[in-house]
Order: C-alpha cells, then structure tokens, then sequence
C-alpha cells in the first residue's frame, strides 16, 4: 500500500492482520502443498446451502439490455418473524448502518455458486444486505434486446448496477436523516474480479462505489497469453461448460449470425478460454485480435510498455498511455487479493513486477495483498476445510470494507 496516502495507512490500520495473512500458522491447511490442490480442493468438498433472493431488474439505457440483480437481505430477528399457520416465514429487513455488498460472480456463474453463496450467508448474518449482479444471459436469463452478449470487456453494467444501488441508498439515508449513507462496496472474483478492476480503473473519479475487492482476477490479462499450463490442465474444464451451457446451449442462434460457418466450427472444437475468446469472443464483438480483447479488457491494458515481454503487442494501440495507464485513476480503495500459486490466472497478471510502485500509482488507491499460497478462489483453512468453506478470501475482502468504513468515516 502507499504509506504516503494517510487515507491508505488509516485504512491499514484498521484492517486486521489476522485478516490479511494466509499462512500455515495462520490456519492455512497444512497438508494442501500446491496451486492445484488449493484450488480444486475447496470446490470438491465445499457445499453451501442455498440462499433466498429477491430478484430485481434495472436496464442498461444504453442498449436497452436488462440485468438481473439478486438480492439477500437478513433476516430479521427472531421476535420479528411472523408466525403463519404452519411454519414461520422469517421476514427480510435492511440495517441502514451497515455495509452493502455488490458481488460479481465468475466465468458462466451467478448467484449460485458456492462461494457467493459462502459470502451471502457469511454476510447476512452480520446484517448487511448482498446484491448480486448477474452478467447478461447468465444463470437463469437471458438476452432481452438485441445482439449485446456477455464479453469481459464491458463495464457499463457494472455502472448501472452500482449507480441504481447508490440511488436506493443516498434515499434511504435522507429519509433517515442520516448526515452519511452507509457503504457501497463491490467484490469480484475471478471474472468478475478482472470486469470490477476494470470498472474502478476506467470510471476513475465517476466510480459509484465506494470501495471494491478484487480476488483471483488479473489487472493484465495480456500476461495470460503464454500461461500454456492453464490453458492445458485448467481451461480445458472451463470451457466445456462455458461452451455448452451458454455459448450453444443458450445463444447458438446469436453466434450462428454473426460467425461464418467455418469461425463456428472452429468455436466448437476449442478447449481452452483463450481460444474460445478469440473464435468466439473476438470474432462476434470485432475485436481486432486476441491481445486488443484483453487490453480493453484488464486494468491495466493500456500500459505500455507491459512488462515480462511475453507477447508481441501493438505499439500504437497504446501509444499515449501514460507510465501506469487508466489504474492510475482509480479514485476508491481498492483491494487486489491474489495468490502466487494460482494455477489459473497467473500471478503475472498482477501486472507488474513492483507491486509497491502499483500501490504508489496515482493517488495510492490501490491494495495489493498478495499470498505465497492461495490457489484460485482457494484458500482453505484447517486439518478440515469444509468446517470452513471459504471463510479466509470472503472475510478478508468484509474486512477490508470495514477498513474502508472506519477509516473513511474518522
């Protein structure tokens, strides 16, 4: 972090290093030794049971898309619950004093995988009210209006779903005649990671959050063009289920008109992420190449020149990027969790190779909490993991926001 920015130490100082520290004497889980284990493990054994919902809609006034927000309030207290005339029917509430949580879920995901679903019943138990935003056409929607499938590179979402929540909470807190409205605080993880680090980067000071967490998802997605082991053991797995369920299974007939017939059958035989995102992605939204997809895409895309040389890339796409591009606005703290050990998205994607210089970037907004160990939305804790689910990455980021919440509030 930048020691220079009193906001950033205020925040440090308040957020707990029992909270930030992943490590066997911590609790890690001793007898886990690598990357793939930390990941796969967790998603073998870790099964959360499902949460209640509210669904609700907001529209994308500039294609008209409409996106579905899934909201967990808390429950109200048991001397609130109605009794009915066979069972009780717990009644929903919101406690205006406490943090709001905008969740970004991953890749062909939604509000009910297993570790958002870890994160809203960890949070609704402390009374905040969780909001997923479902990425179009994802989970149990679809697209309403037009041609605009789901691409990572898209961050107008993002920013109608936060503002719409701003909106709600700036009324709530004038209705309350509160002097401040409580806070608004986004988590991504992996996808939804790299589309929130992007959002906080290019909104810079129009960012309608007030604090963001990023886990397991890159700042530059270009370093993931030569991570060929990912894309032999791990994307391979990713892309089947991506493939079938939503890019056949849902949207056939939108890929079928825009790809020709031999684009589609090079989509059909990928297998991996990075080559399904060129057949795919790159051909049906005319991104020029693969390296131009991922450079809109990251936080970090615009920066030239990128470090490690791992890829050729277009010297005049980036040609007036200043030293650390776009990250350099980002305007809200903003809190990159990431493990080294990730098996998926390679700890090259962090962007660069001084982390404390990316903390000193423009006004020093930026966190980097960067474990030895982790694997990919891993992390597991304990002899026995499932006791724990994934209690170390979901309350680091809750820790962090109350950091936020406290030092903002001094």
């Amino acid at each position: 972090f930048s020691s220079s920015s009193d906001l950033a130490s205020s925040i440090v100082s308040h957020w707990p290093e029992s909270s930030r520290t992943y490590t066997v004497g911590s609790g890690a889980t001793p007898y886990l030794v690598n990357g793939d284990q930390r990941t796969g493990i967790p998603f073998l054994i870790h099964k959360i049971e499902e949460q209640e919902y509210v669904r609700a809609w907001v529209t994308n006034p500039y294609d008209g898309e409409v996106l579905a927000l899934d909201i967990a309030f808390p429950y109200s207290r048991p001397e609130d619950v109605e009794v009915g005339e066979s069972k009780e029917k717990p009644k929903y509430v919101h406690d205006s004093d406490k943090p709001v949580y905008l969740i970004l879920h991953g890749l062909n995901g939604g509000s009910h995988e297993e570790y958002v679903k870890d994160f809203v019943k960890r949070r609704r138990s402390e009374g905040s009210t969780v909001v997923v935003l479902i990425a179009r056409g994802m989970m149990d929607t679809y697209i309403t209006n037009g041609w605009n499938v789901f691409h990572g590179a898209r961050t107008g979402d993002v920013d109608i779903a936060a503002r719409a929540l701003k909106r709600g909470l700036d009324s709530l807190a004038k209705a309350k005649q509160k002097p401040q409205r409580q806070i608004l605080g986004g988590v991504g993880y992996s996808m939804g990671a790299i589309i929130l680090s992007n959002y906080v980067a290019r909104s810079g000071k129009n960012c309608a959050l007030d604090a963001a967490v990023a886990v397991s998802g890159g700042l530059d997605m270009r370093q993931q063009l030569n991570f060929r082991r990912s894309m032999r053991l791990w994307q391979p797995m990713l892309t089947f289920g991506l493939r079938e369920d939503i890019l056949i299974g849902k949207y056939a007939r939108h890929y079928k008109h825009r790809l020709t017939s031999g684009q589609f059958l090079k989509m059909l035989r990928v297998t991996s992420i990075s080559h399904l995102d060129v057949e795919a992605i790159v051909n049906y939204n005319s991104f020029e190449n693969l390296v131009h997809y991922y450079s809109e895409m990251s936080a970090m895309g615009d920066r030239y020149p990128p470090e490690f040389n791992l890829f050729d890339d277009d010297e005049s796409s980036a040609q007036n990027a200043t030293s650390w591009g776009r990250i350099a606005n980002v305007s809200i703290p903003f809190a990159v969790i990431q493990a080294l050990d990730d098996p998926l998205v390679g700890w090259r994607t962090v962007g660069t190779n001084d982390p404390q210089a990316l903390a000193d970037s423009g006004s020093g907004n930026v966190f980097l909490l960067l474990t030895k160990a982790g694997g990919h939305v891993g992390w597991p804790l304990g002899a026995n993991p499932k006791k724990y689910g994934w209690k170390w990455m979901n309350d680091a980021a809750q820790s962090f926001i109350f950091a936020v919440d406290k030092a903002t509030r001094e």
